[in-house]
């Protein structure tokens, strides 16, 4: 298969070399110039990656090529194809008698894994040649430390060796040869095109699978998967590539040539699976599996709201309203999972912007050197790996709407410099440009610790802390309100049956476990409580009654009993046995952090922060 575009007929050839191989090649461009466009990068090991990862990363190269140490090194390295430069037996004996007209004594440098037929020298007589091999740049710096007062009056070897040798004042000789030089681009323009429809068969592939909008495998016939689609992805994000389908689909089902069955359970989700032979020329020589999740119900648009039934939530929901209909920065203090984005996303309905974009940052996740170009965006060419044309920043994408920064505390005190002058002046410039945007957005921040704290240690400015906390709200958490778990247990149970069209006595499944959830600390708060009642709610399908799931509670859900075994009161027993929740659940995922922190409903840098304080005792 080829889709033969003219516009994609070329070869994109680029030459890693330096020096005289560099030099050779450029003067055959012109040759080339109707079925390739070559480029040439003159640079060596660890910069020949990073210019050549460059390309790569801009799609402009089809195949490398270079010679020597080089050729393996990139070969090892790149995931696009590299032909590497052969030493000929009449390259090395044309080298040999170019380098005998200059001295008898020649100091022969190739890599240790080029192979290099010595044999075509033994016609020489009058010639003494002494080969050395090399494995590292070192290792040839070595070999003309030692060799070089031993007489040689010539070098023959790669680019590199010459380069070297001119160094130390020595007579040089190329091993390749101009004809071997062209031999090896005509090869890169045949193998690039060879590649350029490999390339396009994988894809049109691919490109198939992903038309069903449902899980599909293409496996070989021992069951090793070798190829699924984005919805397979998303159902089975363990699903990595080589892995056996018995680590997901029960081994009877492998075996059978074909089959199809509508109750089967794939990850978390009940549906359809179906198996067909893949043949080829009449053989079977692999099977694709297919399947259709059960309907689910898409989740209802409850316009986030709070639910409770407390005094301190109420006041909380009348903070919201009154401070959102202002235009000052509000700051949302509270532990993770108490509901800080919810409560942003109500200032932000409350606003004048409520009816622009809601744009949501979490600090904590944005490496440093990322931070400009993510918040501020990039012109066109600001940097070597820019986006052609640019890329807007979250913050003019979040313009005449609100923009929420979450884990504001996480951000390092030279980013927290940069976000106080566009607080202070309104307007943003993109990385590489001159021209700065106004912005029109409504500023929300959030934090986990305690910001004045932050202030005093140092770790975060004063000035920013003032500008963003005109408005304060602390954001109670779920222990602090006990007479609101009943109310979201109901809420979260009804909402989860409804999502999963789940045969469930909803009433009944909350009756049953509101009595055990009052008696829980709640360490991840509403999140957790959310996560917890999802669990139960498709585990029904598992259990089939109300009662069944009750029974089984301390199974589904044991850190609810980790913790109740231990009641009692005090803020320091509440830490030890909030630590032995967290030691549990990291025992249960064999040492899993980001399992254990999901399971325990809490983020992964609350548990890391949990973890800290327990080293700390």
């Amino acid at each position: 298969m080829d889709f033969a575009n003219a516009i994609n007929s070329k070869a994109r050839i680029c030459l890693i070399g330096n020096s005289k191989l560099s030099q050779i090649v450029h003067s055959l461009i012109g040759e080339f110039e109707s079925v390739a466009q070559i480029t040439i990068i003159d640079n060596i090991f660890n910069d020949a990656v990073r210019a050549a990862r460059d390309l790569i990363d801009r799609q402009q190269v089809d195949i490398f090529v270079s010679a020597g140490a080089n050729a393996f090194y990139l070969h090892d390295t790149l995931p696009v194809p590299v032909l590497g430069l052969r030493v000929s037996s009449a390259d090395l004996i044309q080298a040999t008698m170019t380098a005998h007209r200059i001295s008898s004594r020649i100091l022969l440098l190739t890599y240790e894994r080029q192979k290099t037929n010595l044999d075509v020298l033994k016609v020489f007589h009058d010639i003494e040649i002494q080969h050395c091999t090399y494995a590292t740049a070192e290792e040839i710096k070595e070999i003309f430390h030692r060799r070089r007062d031993e007489g040689y009056g010539v070098v023959v070897g790669s680019s590199y060796a010459c380069d070297l040798a001119e160094q130390w004042g020595m007579e040089s000789v190329l091993i390749y040869s101009r004809e071997s030089c062209r031999n090896l681009l005509r090869k890169a323009v045949r193998l690039s095109g060879e590649h350029k429809r490999r390339r396009q068969l994988m894809a049109m592939s691919q490109f198939l699978l992903d038309q069903n909008p449902h899980p599909a495998v293409l496996a070989n016939l021992d069951g090793t998967a070798i190829a699924w689609n984005a919805a397979t992805v998303q159902q089975l994000p363990q699903l990595a590539r080589r892995q056996r389908l018995d680590a997901v689909l029960d081994r009877k089902l492998l075996q059978e040539p074909r089959f199809h069955s509508e109750r089967v359970f794939l990850g978390e989700r009940l549906g359809a699976l179906s198996k067909q032979p893949f043949d080829v020329d009449g053989q079977t020589v692999g099977y694709l599996y297919a399947f259709t999740p059960s309907p689910v119900a898409k989740p209802q648009d409850d316009r986030r709201r709070l639910v409770f039934r407390s005094e301190r939530m109420a006041e909380v929901e009348n903070l919201l309203a009154v401070y959102g209909a202002t235009a000052g920065t509000v700051l949302l203090h509270g532990e993770t999972g108490t509901g800080k984005e919810l409560a942003a996303r109500y200032i932000h309905a409350a606003g004048a912007n409520a009816g622009g974009p809601f744009v949501a940052l979490n600090c904590s996740a944005v490496p440093a050197e990322l931070f400009e170009s993510e918040l501020f965006g990039y012109a066109d060419g600001a940097f070597t790996s820019a986006r052609s044309g640019g890329r807007s920043g979250l913050l003019e994408s979040a313009n005449r709407g609100s923009f929420f920064m979450d884990e504001i505390n996480s951000l390092p005190l030279a980013q927290q410099a940069k976000l106080l002058r566009v607080l202070q002046e309104r307007e943003v410039t993109p990385v590489g440009s001159r021209q700065p945007i106004a912005l029109d957005l409504r500023f929300i921040t959030a934090c986990n610790v305690d910001l004045i704290e932050e202030v005093r240690a140092g770790r975060f400015r004063e000035d920013l802390y003032y500008r963003i906390s005109t408005f304060a709200i602390r954001m109670p958490p779920l222990r602090e309100r006990p007479e609101d778990i009943a109310e979201l247990t109901s809420y979260m149970v009804h909402r989860e049956v409804a999502r999963y069209v789940a045969d469930v006595d909803a009433q009944a499944l909350v009756a049953g476990i509101v009595p055990v959830f009052r008696r829980y600390h709640w360490p991840g708060n509403v999140r957790q409580l959310e996560n917890i009642v999802e669990r139960l709610v498709v585990s029904h399908r598992l259990y089939r009654s109300c009662e069944a799931i009750l029974a089984a509670l301390p199974r589904i859900a044991p850190e609810l009993y980790a913790l109740d075994a231990d009641a009692a009161v005090g803020d320091g027993h509440l830490q030890q046995v909030e630590q032995e929740a967290i030691t549990r659940a990291l025992d249960l995922f064999g040492g899993n952090r980001t399992r254990a922190a999901e399971y325990l409903g809490i983020s992964q840098t609350t548990l890391w922060r949990r973890l800290k304080l327990r080293g700390k005792h």
